[in-house]
């Protein structure tokens, strides 16, 4: 389909001066804002829920294989910029650069987006020669404006939001947006909590930002080591290792159940204060099929499913396992059993997809997953984990 745009791209050498890199660039915009165009175009119609998916966002970090920041940030763009046909056009030409638009986006909400809307006709040719910077400056002082012409005022609690994701080094980023009330709860918690912690032997002095992600994970594990109110049906741990027997023999290293790794040090740190189970898979140190005795799998079987799934193994989708149920592949009430070999982790939207009309489901011996989706195409996931794997927890 673009064929003579994937062969000019091939014979394109882009030299190293300023004026080439600044032409490229601006025609990069261009392109970039095609795609954008046409993904707001395909987001609108749900054109990504034939799949499966459960988002354009989804849908991204499966089929172009984009990071879920990277695949989350493109679907925000998509999703405004269709409603924005003015702004649209002027990024679609080049009036707008990139840098602008997103100055433009990151201001907009669900409660605000309507009134740029109607204002853009108006807004957006007074943003266009304006450098990125200012465009960020005027765009803070339009958004305290439209807040204060809303009915409504949005209640002090809606404006807090936190989002945790980790990325593809398995480090953690987020954001935080709290009001002053509980910004100064957990401001005070964290300059608590980091008190008088003094570096270990041999460390280097921590500097203040450290000190402060540490004093954030001891408050976050002293409240899931003294709460009791929400232990859960399963009694699943709040945190898992996964080893296997001759690493634990030989100080090798452990991984997180999403696939982390940690070193052995971390390991025996872990091990010295902890409850351990066992989740040896087809070994008689551990129940793990129940044939039809239950429908509901117990607790060893469902470790043992979240050590070999690690996340819903719908293609594409990467619900942790804590917001997965154990799906029978074989369904229950056709004679399927409650065993590794007849389940997978599923979160609720794609448990309730498997069990619609049009979709078929096969699990082969080694937890390779093939649906066949109501059209016929087949779509394949792969168990993350290894069967022959061990947890401590």
């Amino acid at each position: 389909m673009f064929d003579r745009l994937a062969e000019a791209i091939r014979e394109t050498e882009v030299p190293p001066d300023a004026p080439a890199l600044v032409e490229v660039l601006g025609l990069q915009d261009q392109l970039a804002a095609r795609v954008l165009r046409g993904l707001a175009v395909f987001d609108a119609v749900d054109g990504w829920a034939p799949d499966g998916a459960t988002s354009l966002t989804a849908w991204l970090r499966h089929h172009v294989g984009m990071a879920n920041r990277d695949a989350g940030h493109l679907a925000r763009l998509a999703k405004y910029l269709h409603r924005l046909p003015v702004t649209a056009a002027a990024h679609a030409d080049g009036r707008l650069s990139s840098g602008q638009l997103e100055a433009i986006v990151a201001h907009l909400s669900e409660r605000t987006v309507g009134r740029f809307a109607e204002q853009e006709g108006g807004l957006v040719p007074s943003l266009v020669p304006l450098p990125t910077t200012d465009v960020i400056t005027a765009m803070e002082r339009w958004r305290a404006l439209a807040e204060d012409e809303l009915d409504e005022k949005e209640p002090p609690e809606h404006v807090r939001s936190l989002h945790l994701s980790p990325s593809l080094d398995r480090r953690w980023h987020g954001s935080l947006t709290l009001d002053d009330e509980a910004g100064t709860v957990v401001a005070t918690a964290v300059r608590l909590a980091s008190a008088g912690v003094l570096p270990a032997a041999g460390e280097a002095e921590r500097s203040p930002a450290r000190q402060r992600a540490d004093a954030l994970v001891e408050v976050c594990q002293f409240f899931l080591d003294n709460q009791r109110t929400k232990l859960g049906g399963r009694h699943r741990p709040h945190l898992n290792i996964v080893i296997t027997a001759d690493d634990l023999a030989n100080d090798g290293p452990g991984r997180l159940v999403d696939g982390g790794l940690l070193p052995s040090t971390s390991v025996d740190r872990l091990l010295c204060d902890c409850n351990v189970h066992r989740v040896v898979i087809d070994s008689a140190s551990a129940i793990v099929d129940y044939g039809r005795s239950t429908r509901t799998a117990p607790a060893p079987l469902f470790n043992a499913l979240v050590v070999r799934d690690q996340h819903c193994r719908h293609p594409g989708c990467d619900r942790p396992a804590s917001w997965c149920e154990a799906h029978h592949v074989v369904h229950w009430r056709r004679g399927g059993e409650t065993n590794l070999s007849n389940l997978v982790l599923k979160c609720s939207r794609h448990h309730h997809l498997g069990h619609q009309r049009g979709w078929s489901e096969v699990l082969e011996s080694d937890g390779t997953l093939i649906i066949t989706d109501p059209s016929g195409r087949r779509h394949v996931s792969h168990p993350p984990g290894q069967l022959q794997l061990r947890t401590a927890a």
